[in-house]
């Protein structure tokens, strides 16, 4: 599980303590030092196996993870000046 925001960290957290099989918890620096974002009080898990499709785009897809998922963000703002439609997707596990 590698999440890349904060709302990721908990929900995916849950869902790996909630799973019967052995979970691998990796998580980048980034949501330690300044990545911000909504995280709801109540309890919620997010499905392990369930991408997140961060941009719609129809061009050209990027894959990214963890922190450098806000960077492939940026990325397809920049394509999108340029004419390029970027879809963006988080893979989260």
């Amino acid at each position: 599980i590698a999440p890349s925001t904060p709302y990721d960290a908990k929900g995916l957290l849950n869902a790996a303590i909630r799973d019967d099989n052995p979970v691998m918890f990796l998580e980048h620096k980034m949501l330690y030092l300044g990545a911000t974002g909504p995280v709801p009080e109540g309890d919620y898990a997010i499905p392990i196996g369930k991408a997140d499709i961060k941009r719609a785009g129809s061009d050209v897809t990027v894959v990214a993870t963890q922190g450098m998922v806000s960077k492939a963000l940026g990325a397809a703002q920049a394509l999108e000046r340029d004419g390029i439609s970027c879809e963006v997707i988080d893979p989260r596990t």
